[in-house]
């Protein structure tokens, strides 16, 4: 059986050693993470800082995304009891909030 060759941007450990700048500019050119290689088995994958900014920005989206998902099936349930806010929080929901500058909070 032949061994399959991947499609995608892959370095080795001493090429990272010799020249990580190389590395990083391959991620950017292919604009995808450069897998490295420790002896045939995959030992991380290399981003540029950009690349790994736009990932944790898209994770974070999708997280929001599914909290959004599960708070609008489970009001979509009819079982569901609501409540308003001044139901929730009292006579207090009703009082203009005072903001304290002394409090630590910035």
């Amino acid at each position: 059986m032949a061994m399959k060759i991947l499609d995608i941007p892959t370095s080795s450990i001493s090429e990272v050693k010799r020249s990580p700048m190389e590395v990083f500019q391959k991620a950017d050119k292919e604009a995808a993470g450069v897998y490295i290689f420790n002896r045939e088995k995959v030992a991380g994958v290399m981003l540029t800082q950009k690349q790994y900014e736009t990932l944790n920005k898209e994770v974070d989206s999708l997280y929001d995304q599914i909290a959004d998902l599960i708070a609008e099936k489970r009001l979509l349930n009819e079982k569901v009891a609501t409540f308003s806010d001044s139901e929730f929080r009292g006579s207090i929901a009703n009082e203009v909030p005072t903001i304290d500058e002394e409090d630590g909070w910035e």
